[in-house]
């Protein structure tokens, strides 16, 4: 099972340790300030010195392959003075002359070609035919580059300063546009440019408001929606919305990302993984677990953000039969497909279409992540520890334990704080309150033991074992 759901700046934290570990013996990484240093022993002194290598991962990826040749120099060189002199040229590149006749386009045919041979972040080969990484591509750097006055002109400062001011100060697009075009100007070894670039201030000052959401105030515009409390226009498709309603509790229920609702495994038959564990049908009336298996594209071909993982529900105790009330073992998916052939239309058309029907349908948010967070917040009131939910949601603790709590609306809060479980006594310790229901009440054994089987994901013959 795949474990990584890590992203953004955990990513390269994680991507660092990688890079560290690949290192040759005698040179080893670290990074301050953005910046990538190595460390090394030259005559009898070891320290920390730096090699031109910024904190990014195309940063790591050059950094390796200097510390790969700061190795070989050092067995190299039998004069300290002739190894800095090398070390200057080489690997801090002072005294590079720039060149003056590259093109924008030639550098970002580069950039380009760097970004199809490496792998996403899910350690997945990219695919010039998938909609989701051309996607991708144009979001990360095409979506910027793009707006350069010319690209037929040799790389300069002036067109990369009028081009960022595009995007405003202070917002998540101008720190990834300054991000991008730092790039570029590695790529073309401009390092005046890379000078220029370091000294703006790419603070992010400027956040999308956060909505949030309740389950009651879901229940309510559920119920609205499908005509249970309100009399509907004859007109409208009740098909559709039930279809789109169970997309919507799926995400209430597991804190699944839209799309991800399109690419479960075990709607309606079971899933063998890897390893022959068989997951469940999701609609099997006997599956009490309810797990789900979240594969790695959709049904339109595009691609999950995280790969494949498993998901749990999240249900608070508050309302314990969610499952039931929100009908999730009745799998109904929408139809809907893409009439467009357009890469970024059809990567992103679940979110999209999703939108449009929040608005339409006169929903109290009209962001999707609402319910995800929402379902992150039952985990919370479940006493569902923070590991399980972000590995259920797909991210990182540090994600689930910082982002995520934003969206806390107050009433959801007043839950947890009220109505929350507490943490579940210990395997041994139930173990021993069972045995004295069993000794007080000699006829309740049957039902302790399938209580105890159940609560502790146990067998009941061991449980029986155990308990005589």
């Amino acid at each position: 099972m795949e474990k990584n759901y890590l992203i953004g700046y955990e990513t390269l934290l994680v991507d660092f340790k990688r890079y560290q570990k690949q290192t040759p013996k005698g040179v080893s990484m670290s990074r301050k300030n953005g910046n990538i240093y190595f460390k090394f022993t030259v005559g009898s002194k070891r320290g920390e010195y730096a090699c031109n290598c910024s904190f990014t991962l195309d940063g790591m990826v050059s950094a390796l392959s200097k510390a790969h040749k700061v190795a070989d120099a050092l067995k190299q060189f039998t004069s300290e003075s002739e190894f800095w002199d090398w070390y200057d040229k080489e690997i801090k590149e002072v005294g590079k002359i720039e060149n003056d006749l590259l093109t924008f386009r030639d550098v970002i045919a580069v950039v380009e070609d760097d970004f199809w041979n490496r792998n996403d972040r899910r350690k997945q080969k990219r695919d010039k035919d998938n909609p989701s990484d051309l996607s991708s591509w144009n979001d990360t750097y095409w979506r910027f580059y793009k707006h350069l006055p010319s690209l037929d002109k040799a790389v300069n400062l002036k067109d990369i300063q009028t081009t960022l001011e595009r995007w405003k100060k202070g917002s998540k697009s101008y720190k990834s546009a300054v991000s991008v075009f730092k790039k570029l100007a590695r790529v073309a070894n401009k390092d005046s440019i890379i000078e220029s670039l370091d000294k703006l201030d790419v603070t992010q000052t400027q956040f999308k408001e956060l909505q949030s959401a309740t389950l009651e105030d879901f229940f309510e515009w559920r119920d609205r929606t499908l005509g249970i409390t309100v009399e509907l226009d004859p007109r409208c498709n009740l098909d559709i919305r039930k279809a789109w309603l169970w997309v919507f509790s799926i995400q209430v229920v597991y804190g699944l990302r839209i799309h991800e609702t399109f690419a479960i495994q075990n709607l309606d038959k079971p899933f063998t993984t890897k390893d022959k564990v068989i997951i469940p049908a999701l609609n099997d009336a006997s599956n009490s677990q309810n797990l789900i298996v979240i594969g790695e594209k959709t049904v339109i071909e595009t691609k999950t953000k995280t790969h494949y993982r498993l998901a749990r529900p999240l249900l608070p105790s508050k309302y314990p039969d969610l499952i039931e009330r929100l009908e999730i073992k009745k799998p109904l998916l929408p139809s809907n497909k893409p009439d467009s052939n357009n890469f970024d239309a059809i990567r992103k058309f679940y979110c999209n279409t999703a939108i449009r029907q929040l608005i339409r349908w006169n929903a109290p948010f009209t962001q999707t992540h609402a319910l995800r967070h929402l379902a992150n917040l039952n985990g919370m009131q479940a006493g569902i520890s923070l590991e399980v939910r972000a590995q259920s949601l797909g991210h990182s603790p540090t994600m689930n334990d910082t982002i995520y709590k934003k969206r806390q609306h107050t009433k959801t809060t007043i839950d947890i704080l009220l109505d929350s479980n507490k943490q579940a006594i210990d395997f041994t310790s139930g173990l021993l309150e069972a045995k004295q229901i069993i000794k007080k009440y000699p006829n309740s054994s049957v039902a302790v033991v399938e209580l105890i089987s159940k609560i502790y994901q146990k067998s009941e013959y061991e449980i029986e074992e155990l308990l005589n």
